[in-house]
């Protein structure tokens, strides 16, 4: 008799039964008494799960055994929506991430959420992932409730947006804590920002060096960020004169815009970001005219390899907080991180 083929040995019994806990080990061997080798077979809950099978044979191919354990036994991943945003915000507290509903409104508005429930409809980890068309994608939001940590749902959440990206060069910025997990996914680094906060402290500086923006220079303000980030990003411009508090753009002689900046309104501080300008001059202008005036706290991502920026801004009362390091899988990455000062956020990539 010729021996099962990996389809057969991954057959399921469909019979719904309770189970205290996520898996149960079920030796169901004889369902293939006639085979020579034995097999054992994992019984999982029907709905919402994948099957795990361990597969105990020598004869069957080394590739037909790793195909099989590969895959492996977690809740299933849903699409979130609007509505879902308070579970979010309350699942960032308990990581002490803290509420970011602004920030979760934007990225409801442009991305992609996704989440997993725990039995009891509970939300249990969450991710983003925000397209910029076809070719390019941030993933966000990577967040597991601690009750749920090390059982495997980071990695099952960000194998599904990644499935989802289908191909796409996609980016991240990782956390020392989370790095670990990214890098086994296939991320490398490629930079890093560090984030800034204080009170800005504005000696020696010179204010009204830029102008203010508006919806009106919307067509330049894409043709920018299409230079500099190198994919279009128009669905996310469109929302930034709505969503930032401050705007401001750095025009040359000819009254082209050549960089631009924003400022948005946090759950605990003013953020700074994005800053595209052509160099450190440009940048420093359009920060000083962002800060101006404003005695809350403030926080601004800086490249932290080789900016001259950094410097300057802890110069003004704007100290390194914590440093999260930007990571790809696939590539090469499109951004002209030359002109690319400051994120609008992280989590946008």
């Amino acid at each position: 008799m010729s021996q099962p083929n990996a389809a057969q040995c991954a057959r399921v019994d469909k019979t719904p039964a309770a189970l205290p806990r996520l898996t149960q080990s079920l030796d169901q061997s004889e369902l293939f008494a006639a085979c020579v080798d034995r097999y054992r077979v994992a019984r999982t809950p029907w709905s919402g799960y994948e099957c795990r099978v361990t597969v105990i044979s020598p004869t069957l191919a080394d590739t037909a055994v790793e195909t099989l354990e590969a895959v492996e036994t977690v809740a299933s991943v849903i699409r979130l929506t609007e509505a879902d945003l308070p579970r979010c915000g309350e699942l960032g507290v308990s990581r002490d991430w803290g509420l970011e509903a602004t920030k979760w409104g934007l990225l409801f508005e442009v991305g992609e959420v996704y989440g997993i429930e725990d039995a009891d409809g509970r939300l249990i980890a969450t991710t983003v992932l925000t397209r910029y068309g076809a070719r390019f994608a941030a993933i966000s939001m990577v967040l597991v409730a601690d009750t749920h940590e090390r059982q495997g749902y980071g990695t099952r959440i960000m194998r599904h947006v990644i499935d989802q990206a289908a191909g796409a060069t996609v980016v991240l910025h990782a956390t020392s804590e989370g790095r670990p997990l990214y890098e086994k996914l296939g991320f490398r680094p490629f930079g890093a920002i560090e984030a800034h906060v204080g009170r800005f402290d504005p000696t020696g500086t010179k204010p009204g060096r830029t102008q203010p923006g508006g919806p009106e220079d919307l067509l330049q303000l894409a043709r920018l960020d299409r230079e500099v980030y190198g994919v279009h990003r128009t669905a996310l411009l469109k929302r930034l004169p709505r969503f930032a508090e401050r705007l401001r753009v750095l025009r040359d002689a000819e009254g082209l815009i050549i960089g631009y900046g924003a400022a948005w309104r946090g759950e605990t501080r003013l953020n700074l970001g994005p800053v595209l300008a052509p160099d450190f001059a440009g940048a420093r202008d359009l920060i000083i005219d962002l800060a101006d005036g404003v005695e809350d706290e403030l926080r601004l991502d800086i490249d932290a390899e080789g900016d001259d920026l950094s410097a300057w801004a802890c110069g003004h009362g704007l100290k390194p907080a914590y440093t999260c390091t930007h990571m790809v899988l696939g590539g090469p990455v499109p951004m002209d991180q030359v002109r690319l000062h400051a994120p609008l956020m992280c989590a946008l990539g």
